[in-house]
Formats: structure tokens, sequence, C-alpha cells
């Protein structure tokens, strides 16, 4: 009889954790579309837009915005994969690239878009991109990839940047980019969207482990 009960206890837990799972799948699918693969074509979009509706001197701007994050977040995870090197009292090993990408790519194209419809939407567009992708970063990249202060710390570099750069934009009339750019950058996004999601993981193990001589990279404890 007690070998019964404890059965049942058992599979009753191993089906309430299936839900649990599948959620976690789900949100992984989601949560791929904030990677490399769809956001730094969607970051050069970016810059072609900047280049035929305002200047060459602001895709520049925004280029060099982009490296910087990009460069904050690499340098991050190269410390720790090659050295062990982290925030750890802070419960940061490295900075969350995804949680950095939809911050400051997802923020800055939607504030190009619909300035496009109004130079006065350039705030409110600033603001609800912010509140959306920090609401994305919290739900989705913390319970999926990263742990929530990795996540916190991506997302604060990427909207550091995003506020620079549109702050950086308000003595510019961005509001002429060609249609037919527009549509064809959009297509150029969702066409990546469509593809297999890869990331750059790969690329800096092997680069911290070539700085660090360390027979191979460090990982996460979990």
């Amino acid at each position: 009889m007690l070998l019964t009960q404890a059965g049942s206890h058992r599979d009753t837990a191993r089906l309430s954790e299936q839900p649990k799972e599948r959620n976690v799948v789900d949100k992984m699918q989601i949560v791929q579309y904030a990677g490399i693969t769809v956001m730094f074509p969607a970051a050069l979009v970016i810059a072609a837009w900047l280049w035929l509706g305002a200047s060459r001197k602001i895709a520049l701007l925004w280029l060099g915005v982009l490296v910087t994050a990009y460069l904050v977040v690499g340098v991050s995870k190269i410390l720790f994969k090659g050295w062990g090197v982290g925030l750890h009292d802070l419960g940061i090993a490295v900075f969350s690239g995804h949680a950095m990408n939809a911050c400051l790519v997802f923020t800055v194209l939607l504030n190009l878009l619909c300035q496009q419809l109004d130079q006065r939407l350039r705030w409110p567009a600033l603001g609800v991109g912010l509140l959306a992708t920090w609401w994305f970063a919290i739900n989705y990249v913390a319970l999926t990839i990263h742990p929530l202060p990795e996540a916190i710390a991506g997302a604060l570099i990427g909207s550091v940047a995003a506020c620079v750069f549109v702050f950086s934009l308000r003595q510019y009339n961005v509001s002429h980019v060609p249609r037919p750019a527009l549509t064809l950058g959009l297509a150029v996004v969702m066409a990546f969207s469509c593809m297999p999601k890869y990331t750059a993981e790969r690329l800096l193990d092997h680069i911290a482990i070539t700085l660090s001589g360390a027979e191979q990279a460090f990982k996460h404890s979990s």
C-alpha cells in the first residue's frame, strides 16, 4: 500500500513537472530570436536605414555603439570562459548577450520605425521598447539560458547603449528612410528569423582557450 502511494506521488510529481518543462522549451524557442542570427542582421539593417535616411555620420555612430556593447558582453564571456573571472558576488559570471541584443537592437529598430510615422513618437517608442525588452529579459532570458542577475546586467548594457544612441539622434531627422529600403530591410530581418539559430559561444570558447591556455572553457556551475 505504501509503495503504491509513493509511486502515485512520484507519477503526480512527474506530471506536474511536464507543463513546466514544456513552458521552458517554448520560452527557449522565443529567446533564440534575440541571438545574433536575427539581431546582428537587424543591426546592419538599422545602419543601412540611417545611412539612407539620416547621414553617414549617424550610421557610423550606431555601428560604434553596437560594437561597444558587443565588446562589453564578449569580453565578459572571454574572461569567464578563459580564467573563470566574473562578478561572482553579484551572481554574474557573464553578461547576457540575448538580453543586451533585445534591449539595444529591438528598441532602436522600433524607435526608427515609429519615427517614420511621426518624430514625436521617438520618446514614447524608446520607453515602450525598453519596457518590453526588460520584461522579455526577466521573464524569458532569465528563465532559460541565464540566471536573473546576468539577464539584468545584459539588459542594462543594452538599455544604456540604446538611450545613448537615441539621445544622440535628437538633432537629426531620421523620418525620411525610403519606403523601398524599409520594406527590404524588414524582409531581410524576417528572412534571418526563419533560419536556424546560431550563437557565438563556440567562437568565444576558442578565443578564451587560446588566450588563457586553459584545456577547456569554464562553464556555469549549474
